[in-house]
């Protein structure tokens, strides 16, 4: 009687195991759409339109003009050799990632929306013309890897109230803005990039938790920049990690004219070192205005006509902010300065314009000249 029993309960949990089963939706498969060479950005639309999340689009080299390429749907990755060419010229954005593109305004202030796109990929690819080549506004998750962007006006690639992003192995310039421009993130790294003939290589405005690593940043106005800018969602920069970069001849002319402290309408504080993109010196290597907690070390910085590494408060904002705890270590900081453009307020290796008991440290580096006006900061421990 007993094995009857536990026969017909063994039955019984078969015959309930493959109700289950028969009863669970068949997971899909990932797809790969291919798209063809139309020459019309359409087409990788309708893909895009197409696919679910974990499909991969695959863009076959050509040219493809036409509107803006927009993802909303979580879980898609976009592939594609240099070859295949967005050119968005006339449009604001090449490529666009995320529902929402704009702050949210509330009676306190700006904030970034709830982000409704994650795991973003884009692989390969050339974006150009337009004034911001890809935009990637609240994502969670995001890569964007291998690809060219060059001559859009303003930005290469912006992520803005993104995170837990990385930006690896791209290339691009030729725009006046940021190549790669990190705004109001969070944990986005930015590494083995080549960055030439922009008006900033690299800018961390407003972001936590970045790493700036490995990149070449030549022939730019200015090659790396951390900076506080006022009214945003965000009220600080802080812990930053800039290494293992070259960052050499950023010699390239600020194309914007400069300001006078006696110019109608001139921002306040204008005699500083930097104010706003018309008192940027050209030749300007790395250069930390109001970042807390950011490291700046191991890196090659040479031949930046007016600084090499410069470290200055931030007189944009009300009250004015301190570049606290900035550690300028083991970095190789030469021929920088001996050509610096007017605008500046010093020039040298290393130029530190900001007050040195703000509990940052300066060691272990290779120098000749330096400027100090209000001290140096004492040896990093």
């Amino acid at each position: 009687m007993v094995l009857k029993q536990r026969r017909a309960v063994r039955l019984l949990v078969v015959a309930l195991v493959g109700t289950a089963c028969w009863m669970l939706p068949a997971t899909a498969q990932a797809r790969t759409i291919s798209v063809a060479p139309t020459g019309s950005t359409k087409a990788i639309q309708n893909a895009i339109n197409e696919a679910a999340p974990g499909d991969t689009i695959s863009v076959a080299p050509g040219t493809y003009s036409g509107p803006t390429i927009s993802v909303t749907t979580s879980g898609l990755t976009i592939t594609g050799s240099a070859a295949a060419i967005i050119d968005a010229k006339g449009n604001t954005y090449g490529i666009t990632v995320g529902k929402k593109l704009g702050f949210e305004q509330t009676p306190t202030g700006p904030v970034c929306p709830a982000r409704e796109v994650s795991n973003f990929k884009i692989s390969g690819l050339t974006v150009e013309n337009a004034e911001i080549g890809i935009f990637l506004f609240s994502v969670d998750k995001f890569q964007v890897a291998g690809g060219i962007y060059v001559n859009n006006t303003e930005y290469g690639i912006f992520p803005r109230c993104s995170r837990d992003g990385l930006i690896s192995g791209n290339s691009g310039g030729g725009g006046n803005d940021a190549t790669i421009y990190v705004g109001e993130d969070e944990n986005t790294t930015v590494e083995n990039n080549g960055l030439t003939n922009g008006e900033f290589g690299v800018e961390l405005e407003n972001t936590n938790n970045s790493v700036v690593r490995n990149n070449l940043a030549t022939t730019n106005t200015a090659g790396i920049f951390v900076i506080v800018l006022p009214g945003l969602p965000k009220t600080s920069t802080e812990t930053a990690l800039i290494e293992g970069n070259n960052v050499n001849k950023n010699n390239r002319p600020n194309p914007f004219p400069p300001v006078t402290c006696t110019s109608p309408g001139t921002p306040p504080g204008c005699q500083e070192f930097f104010d706003d993109k018309q008192l940027l010196p050209s030749g300007t290597g790395i250069l930390n205005v109001g970042g807390q907690k950011v490291t700046i070390r191991n890196n090659n910085v040479t031949s930046n006509n007016t600084v090499g590494v410069g470290v200055v408060e931030d007189s944009l904002t009300s009250p004015t902010i301190s570049s606290n705890e900035t550690r300028i270590t083991n970095n190789l900081i030469q021929q920088n300065g001996k050509s610096p453009d007017p605008r500046t307020s010093g020039s040298g290796d290393i130029v530190y314009l900001d007050n040195p008991a703000n509990g940052s440290c300066i060691s272990g580096n290779v120098f000749k000249t330096s400027f100090f006006p209000f001290g140096e900061p004492p040896a990093c421990t």
